[in-house]
Parts: C-alpha cells; sequence; structure tokens
C-alpha cells in the first residue's frame, strides 16, 4: 500500500511540476515583466491623452462649413488599427530582439514629446481646433507659434507620440499597426485641409506654404 501512495504522490508531484513549467511558459510566450511594465505605462498615457482628447466640450461648437469629407473617419479606422497592434504587444507576438529598457524609455520620452507638441499646436489654433475639417465664422490662418516653421505640427506631434508607442511596447506590430495607417490617414487629410485653406485663404496660403 505504500509503494502505491508513494507512486501516486509521484505522478501528482510530476505533473504539479509540468503544469507549473507549461505556467511560466506561457507568461514568457506572452511578454517579458520589463516589458509589461512599459507597455502598461504606455497604455496608461496614451489612455490619458485620448481621454483628454475626447473630453466634451473640448471641440466648441462654432456655426461652420464642414469640409471634411471623411478624414475624421479616416483617422478613426487608424487609431482602430493601433488598438489591435497593442492588443499584439501585449501578446508578445513580433517583440523587437534585444530591446532593452533603453530603448523603451526613449519610447515613452516620444510619446511625451510628441503629446507636447500636438497640445501646443492646438494651443495655438484656439477656437478654430476642430475633430474636422472645416471653415469656422472669422476664421483666421494661424501663422504664429509652431505654425510658423511647421504646416501641421498637430500632426507631426501625434505621429511621433505613436512611434514612441511603438518603441514602448519594444514590438514591430505595435509600432507598424501605431504608425503606417495614422500615416495614410494624415496623408489623406492634409490633402482635404490644404485643398479647403487654400480654396479659402488663396494667395495668403500659398505663400504661407511656400
Amino acid at each position: 500500500v505504500n509503494n502505491a501512495d508513494d507512486w501516486c504522490t509521484r505522478c501528482i508531484d510530476q505533473r504539479y511540476e509540468h503544469a507549473v513549467i507549461g505556467w511560466r511558459d506561457a507568461v514568457e510566450i506572452s511578454m517579458p515583466s520589463d516589458n509589461v511594465l512599459s507597455a502598461g505605462v504606455a497604455t496608461a498615457v496614451w489612455g490619458i491623452w485620448s481621454a483628454i482628447e475626447l473630453a466634451p466640450g473640448r471641440h466648441r461648437a462654432i456655426p461652420s462649413r464642414d469640409r471634411d469629407k471623411g478624414s475624421l473617419l479616416a483617422l478613426n479606422v487608424a487609431h482602430g488599427f493601433q488598438l489591435v497592434g497593442m492588443l499584439v504587444g501585449f501578446l508578445g507576438v513580433g517583440r523587437m530582439d534585444g530591446a532593452d529598457a533603453l530603448l523603451q524609455l526613449s519610447g515613452l520620452g516620444l510619446m511625451v514629446a510628441g503629446i507636447a507638441v500636438r497640445w501646443t499646436a492646438v494651443h495655438a489654433l484656439g477656437v478654430f481646433f476642430t475633430g474636422r475639417v472645416q471653415i469656422q465664422e472669422g476664421h483666421t490662418l494661424i501663422r504664429t507659434g509652431l505654425y510658423s516653421r511647421l504646416r501641421h505640427p498637430a500632426y507631426a506631434g501625434s505621429l511621433l507620440a505613436y512611434f514612441g508607442l511603438g518603441l514602448a511596447f519594444s514590438n514591430w506590430w505595435t509600432l507598424a499597426c501605431s504608425v503606417l495607417p495614422y500615416l495614410v490617414a494624415i496623408g489623406y487629410r492634409i490633402r482635404v485641409e490644404e485643398a479647403v485653406l487654400q480654396e479659402t485663404f488663396g494667395p495668403a496660403y500659398a505663400q504661407y506654404a511656400r
């Protein structure tokens, strides 16, 4: 009887050991602990940024002519790809080999810098900042602040932040899904905006765009 009990005990111990090893392997496949911390901080920064951008009342209702032509929808689709990329990043698929804490910290730094650039540009636009391409009553061409050096600093800031997001995750899929769809979306958005600005401000915008 004792031999039988010992054999059963060994079987249970072996199964437990295999289960623990299997669980550890699953955790390692999903994401290393240092990546989880960096990705978690990046996600928190991204969440706070998104919440502030989408806050009620941020986009003031001013009489305007909507000339968006679906560019806001294109940006929303790009953001959907970004969410997918972040999810894949947490699953650990497509991790950057050899990525270290320096790369992740650099990514977080780029995120913060990009958001700062975007919000500085948004502040310069003031009441003329909206989520859609619109010409509002009393609309003027902004050529001060960052707009004295860049034509589209808000988009440049977002692009920098999304690039940093991919580095913070240390994941190729997160990087690609954050940057490439956004590049396509803002490429279309910029063409729509510039056509409207050219039509509205004529030679003044043509001179500014040089």
